[in-house]
């Protein structure tokens, strides 16, 4: 398996409003990847025999084909460490994972999250959100688009995503980044890959 946020083409896509982080059914759906199970047999175990235990027949396939994609790509090092990992590497192989198939968060993490970790406000607010959304609404033509209420969605599902995998607490309506521990040998294997600037948007490195 390869892949990688330099190799991503993907048009940019909403689809985190809906299905942030989804840390359990994600480890669950990779054991099936490292098993070598094929999309369709994944797919029948999650959504028809419900191994992800979720009650709507439709939020099971919406969670499965989201966390599916961001996961197929992933090398079998990373897909081992994001199984077998500590709890804080497994939980940022997950945020690679995403921004390496949603190129409009990996932005997120190069032009706001970046900046609490390498400036002095250490923190991204409200605001902060919409000023992102507003420049690439300017930017972008798919995103210039969207509603407020979609981009107010997407907002939430960033949020949940900085908080769920430890590099952000929310503190009242901010969220501020944390610094995390993370494996060196997953750090240099991203590196490698050629994903240095996903490793500069999340660890501030130079």
């Amino acid at each position: 398996m390869s892949g990688g946020i330099k190799m991503n083409k993907k048009v940019y896509s909403s689809a985190i409003k809906k299905t942030p982080f989804e840390y359990l059914p994600s480890k669950i759906i990779a054991k099936m990847i490292q098993n070598g199970l094929l999309y369709e047999e994944a797919f029948d175990r999650c959504v028809n025999q419900n191994e992800l235990n979720v009650v709507s027949d439709e939020r099971r396939k919406e969670i499965f084909n989201v966390c599916y994609d961001r996961l197929v790509n992933l090398d079998n090092t990373l897909l081992k460490e994001f199984i077998d990992g500590s709890i804080s590497t497994s939980k940022f192989i997950l945020v690679y994972a995403i921004a390496s198939n949603d190129p409009l968060f990996l932005e997120f993490l190069l032009i706001q999250y970046r900046d609490t970790l390498l400036g002095n406000k250490k923190y991204i607010s409200i605001s902060d959100f919409d000023d992102f959304f507003n420049l690439m609404k300017e930017k972008n033509a798919v995103v210039a688009k969207w509603t407020d209420t979609t981009l107010k969605q997407l907002a939430g599902g960033y949020r949940n995503i900085l908080v769920e995998s430890g590099l952000g607490e929310r503190i009242k309506k901010n969220i501020y980044s944390r610094n995390v521990i993370v494996s060196p040998n997953v750090i240099k294997r991203i590196e490698n890959i050629g994903d240095k600037a996903f490793l500069q948007a999340v660890l501030g490195v130079k």
